[in-house]
């Protein structure tokens, strides 16, 4: 008896159903009816928005001057970077060092760069283009102060000093070219931007030295 209660509901509650099948059928189609009726209206609504137009990025007219400044100090500190060696007999004679101990300075550029490049990149995803302007600068300001110091024959380790910190220096000076053309440039000027970014660095290190005898 329990049973057949039980079938007895379940066939009262689904002879609805098999009753009402053409009901359940047009609602159906309601629904899809409704569903294909509302998606045009859905996309023109608030639910999906038409993407908003782009405005056009205003480039500033201070770009060329910063592009140029940036030049200017990068070719500077290549300056430092190769003062000793281009001359590196009249430092021998002057110091009372090896010729040796001179080309080291020179390559103390090189040893500074290897292990700090990548820390220096991620200062310059963290902390922007300005900190790394300012931090490079100041170090290669810092460090001609200290070689200014040393011009006297037994102050040979002060001018070790000022060339090291010239040469951290140039570990944030040579990761800024593309950054600066990237940030301050449109698409089309990338490129001629980043070639004039790193000008100053190349046209001093390519720069024909007379050593003399």
């Amino acid at each position: 008896p329990g049973n057949g209660g039980v079938a007895a509901a379940l066939g009262r509650g689904s002879r609805p159903l098999r009753g009402d099948a053409g009901g359940a059928s047009a609602g159906l189609h309601g629904h899809r009816s409704a569903g294909t009726t509302a998606g045009p209206a859905a996309g023109s609504g608030t639910l999906f928005p038409p993407p908003a137009r782009r405005q056009p990025v205003r480039l500033s007219r201070r770009r060329w001057a910063v592009v140029l400044l940036f030049s200017s100090y990068s070719l500077c500190n290549a300056f430092q970077w190769i003062q000793y060696g281009s001359i590196n007999n009249v430092f021998v004679r002057f110091y009372g060092v090896s010729a040796f101990a001179i080309d080291w300075l020179s390559m103390s550029y090189m040893l500074t760069y290897i292990p700090l490049l990548f820390p220096v990149a991620w200062l310059l995803d963290k902390r922007g283009l300005r900190f790394i302007a300012l931090a490079g600068s100041a170090l290669n300001a810092l460090g001609a102060w200290v070689k200014l110091g040393s011009l006297k024959p037994h102050l040979f380790p002060i001018t070790v000093l000022g060339q090291v910190i010239c040469s951290l220096a140039q570990v944030f000076i040579l990761g800024m070219p593309s950054r600066i053309a990237s940030v301050w440039f449109g698409s089309r000027e990338v490129s001629t931007a980043c070639s004039i970014a790193v000008f100053g660095n190349q046209v001093m290190g390519g720069c024909p030295w007379d050593k003399g005898d």
